[in-house]
Parts: structure tokens; sequence; C-alpha cells
């Protein structure tokens, strides 16, 4: 014995479309919180900006420091003293 399960055709039908994924919550707050929190995005590049340049800073004081006392040194280690000329 032989069943067969059919379904009817409608000529009328129509094609419904679902929504297969889920759309996720987005993950951005409200920029009130983020300053309020202190982790805004603008906050923090400020924040890293501010960081680099006296850290930039900082090393170029140094570099000028050393370039001062070798300029300083050199000529006096280089330059022989009057006791040895006689």
């Amino acid at each position: 014995m032989k069943t067969a399960l059919t379904t009817p055709v409608n000529s009328n039908q129509t094609t419904q479309t679902s929504q297969l994924i889920p759309a996720s919550p987005t993950l951005v707050g409200n920029p009130t919180t983020w300053m309020r929190d202190g982790y805004s995005p603008t906050e923090i590049i400020l924040a890293a900006a501010i960081l680099t340049s006296l850290s930039i800073g900082g090393i170029a004081t140094v570099i000028v420091a050393i370039t001062g006392l070798v300029k300083t040194l050199v000529p006096v280690m280089v330059q022989p003293t009057r006791e040895n000329k006689k």
C-alpha cells in the first residue's frame, strides 16, 4: 500500500520571508554614560595624545640635555692642558 502526502497547490499563494538571523543589539551605549563613567572614545584618544606628546617632550628634553653636556665636556677633554705643552 502506497501512501503519499500531497499538498494542494494554490495559484494565489504568496511567499512570506522571515528573518533567520536575529538582529544583534547595538553595543554602542549612550554618550552621556561614556562621559559620566570616563570611557568616552574621545577622552581615550585625547588622553593617549596628551601622554604621547608628554613622553616625546620628555625624550626630547633628555636628548637636548645630553647634547649640551657633550658640547661642554668634549672641548675640555680634547684640549691639551698647559702643563703638557711645557
